[in-house]
């Protein structure tokens, strides 16, 4: 019985929960593959373990011939002192003792044999964890390498929480107990950006390139990957805190996160008698209190699914005090105006608060900001419109009337005077003046003047157009009325 061996396999089934026999498998496999590097020996070797005696025994097949030497050939001779039947061209095996392997195929052993205990371990943590996706986890902080977290979770077994999965707020060291989420089980591919003047594959990336290039993970990294950033973190923190989520009588719709900063989720109730929000903030915040520590202080902010989108765009971009929405649904677009000097607190600081806010109703959001009288800029895109509108009919009725060009008629009414009436009502010589000073339309662009006489004519045509208006009214005679004392039709004295 090879004592030492036996306890090595038995603390390995004890504390880390690899098989007996799939440890001696991987020795065995460990030693064949140490024999190729020896020179004493062939290259084809067959290993075996008893696995009640732990006895080691080895054979090494050799071709019979005798034109050719080397460990991978026997004589005839040599070959039929072991198979007196042998021929030339026939295989034989004969035992050798693994102490002729060398040292160097010792060191190839061991380095396979480690490598097989950690296959073995990552086997069984996979098949252990693959079904605790998103669930939370307690582990133990045993070594920081620069930015990954390896950890010994507390229901055995080792994980890591690289550095894209902590919070910038997380201070860790050795030893210290912390909770987060699995986030993945098994091998994964881990993307590193590219810089620009960074050589790939023997090219250097130009000025102003960039490039996402995905890497493998290195073999020795556990196979349980931990994280507290990813969204599935506070879901599977308020499924904890709050027993409507647990028992499905609310429901988290929607979630978006940006870890450290802010978190909006949308909850939604399966039951008329539970309020989704309250459910997951308690009573005076006893539920989403510790959710809020266990993220080093996120700020959270739980809103109402609604289906109607302006409904649900307005709950989104909370706290922003949102005044006016409008919705179009063909290109899934979100209008929010905000009231005059919110737009910044609406945005959040580099537009986070707009970002989560489409990330968690899925349509785009765009703010706006209405203005001091509180109209947005299309309301007084659309009053301008009008007002250009009715200007333009007004200069038109005002050319018709005077009999003028609609540039002349463009010219007196942008200096105020829109109607015959209105050009009599100023003094000739004021009217004059005013025709004569420089003037712009809405548009700021320069309007023509007119000349004196010019003035002098359209004023004067002015004040006849308005005078002939009235002269029908003043001409037009009383109608007469019957004596008071004059007899009624059919009355005379011929009656």
């Amino acid at each position: 019985m090879n004592n030492e061996l036996d306890t090595i396999l038995r603390t390995l089934e004890r504390d880390r929960g690899i098989g007996r026999e799939a440890m001696l498998a991987t020795i065995a496999n460990a030693l064949q593959a140490a024999a190729k590097k020896s020179l004493l020996t062939s290259n084809d070797v067959r290993v075996e373990i008893d696995p009640r005696t732990l006895e080691i025994k080895a054979w090494e097949r050799r071709l019979v011939d005798d034109a050719v030497l080397g460990t991978a050939y026997i004589s005839l001779a040599d070959a039929r002192r072991i198979k007196p039947d042998a021929e030339i061209g026939d295989t034989i095996e004969t035992p050798v003792s693994p102490r002729v392997f060398g040292r160097i195929a010792a060191q190839t052993a061991k380095q396979a044999i480690i490598q097989g205990i950690h296959d073995s371990e990552r086997d069984i943590m996979e098949r252990k964890y693959a079904d605790q996706v998103g669930k939370i986890v307690s582990a133990t902080v045993r070594q920081i390498v620069r930015k990954d977290v390896i950890c010994d979770v507390n229901g055995g077994g080792e994980a890591i929480l690289k550095g894209r999965d902590r919070l910038k707020s997380d201070r860790l060291n050795p030893g210290d107990e912390i909770r987060a989420v699995i986030r993945f089980v098994g091998m994964e591919q881990d993307p590193r950006r590219v810089e620009e003047g960074e050589a790939e594959g023997g090219t250097v990336l130009l000025p102003g390139h960039r490039r996402v290039k995905y890497i493998d993970e290195p073999a020795n990294n556990p196979c349980v990957k931990l994280s507290r950033t990813d969204p599935s973190f506070v879901v599977a923190l308020f499924r904890e805190q709050s027993t409507e989520i647990k028992d499905g009588s609310v429901e988290i719709v929607s979630i978006a996160r940006q870890p450290g900063i802010r978190t909006k989720m949308a909850v939604r109730s399966n039951d008329k008698k539970v309020d989704p929000v309250g459910a997951c903030v308690g009573v005076r915040g006893s539920r989403i209190k510790p959710v809020i520590n266990e993220l080093n202080g996120e700020k959270l902010d739980v809103v109402e699914w609604d289906a109607d989108m302006a409904k649900f765009a307005k709950a989104a971009l909370a706290p922003a005090a949102v005044q006016r929405i409008s919705v179009d649904p063909e290109a899934r677009l979100v209008t929010a105006y905000v009231e005059h000097g919110g737009l910044t607190p609406a945005i959040g600081k580099g537009g986070v608060n707009t970002k989560l806010a489409a990330e968690l109703i899925g349509w785009a959001v765009s703010v706006k900001e209405l203005g001091e009288d509180g109209e947005t800029e299309e309301d007084r895109a659309a009053k301008l419109a009008q007002f250009r509108r009715d200007f333009e009919a007004k200069v038109a009725a005002l050319a018709g009337t005077l009999g003028s060009s609609a540039d002349v008629a463009n010219a007196i009414a942008v200096r105020g005077y829109l109607t015959v009436e209105g050009i009599i009502s100023s003094m000739r010589d004021e009217f004059v003046a005013n025709m004569g000073r420089d003037a712009e339309d809405a548009d700021g662009n320069a309007v023509p003047t007119l000349d004196a006489e010019s003035a002098r004519a359209v004023w004067e045509t002015a004040e006849e157009i308005v005078l002939s208006r009235a002269a029908p009214a003043a001409e037009e005679p009383a109608p007469e009325e019957p004596a008071a004392d004059a007899a009624p039709a059919g009355e005379g004295p011929e009656a």
